[in-house]
């Protein structure tokens, strides 16, 4: 069966939509009209009513979408209805930072196994997990279904380190590593750079002071 070419952008919204469906049920809401959902989010009911209809729609006319109902639809779509194993690539401080994030877990991320190469870092405990040395990174990832590595380390080291986990299974990588990854398509890379995110706050800053002197 052929599957249906989502735009980025839409997937982008997902999570959104996602977390935002997930207060509404949380507080008990049973049902939500697009344009409601619209006041909340500050997306146009269009553009809503546009994402939803590239799964199928989800609504009745009349009645709007049923949120318990649209937040599981959702999830699954995400592919948070399985469980994803993943290891983290650096014990420095963001390393340590996400494997003490423990809403992951509620999200189906389950934390199994963190790497370094400092033998400072070795053996020290992140919420259970005991930092290994990377001599053990490409067994690990073999013999324990590692779906999602996420790489915290500096880029000299993250294009031979994605590499190797690209030659052992694994399914995609987070990378928070400032150097671009040239692995196989069928395997997902989804790059985070923080300082660009802080740029483009700073862009913003700076575009509404000259708005408004």
């Amino acid at each position: 069966m052929e599957v249906k070419e989502i735009s980025q952008a839409v997937i982008g919204r997902l999570p959104r939509y996602f977390r935002y469906l997930g207060e509404l049920k949380d507080e008990g809401v049973e049902r939500i009209s697009s344009q409601e959902l619209s006041e909340l989010m500050k997306v146009t009911a269009s553009q809503i009513r546009q994402d939803f209809n590239n799964f199928g729609g989800f609504g009745q006319q009349g009645y709007g979408y049923n949120v318990e109902f649209l937040y599981n639809e959702i999830g699954k779509i995400l592919g948070l209805d399985k469980k994803h194993n993943f290891i983290i690539v650096g014990a420095g401080n963001l390393g340590r930072a996400l494997g003490n994030y423990m809403n992951f877990e509620r999200r189906g991320f389950i934390f199994r196994g963190m790497f370094d190469r400092n033998p400072e870092l070795i053996g020290n405990d992140v919420r259970g997990i005991k930092v290994m040395p990377m001599e053990e990174l490409e067994s690990f990832v073999r013999e324990n279904d590692i779906d999602i590595a996420v790489l915290t380390i500096p880029k000299t080291g993250a294009v031979e380190v994605a590499d190797k986990l690209a030659q052992n299974g694994i399914r995609a990588i987070w990378n928070f590593a400032h150097v671009d990854l040239n692995l196989p398509k069928e395997i997902q890379v989804e790059n985070v750079h923080l300082s660009d995110s802080l740029m483009k706050l700073s862009y913003n800053i700076n575009r509404y002071m000259q708005e408004n002197p």
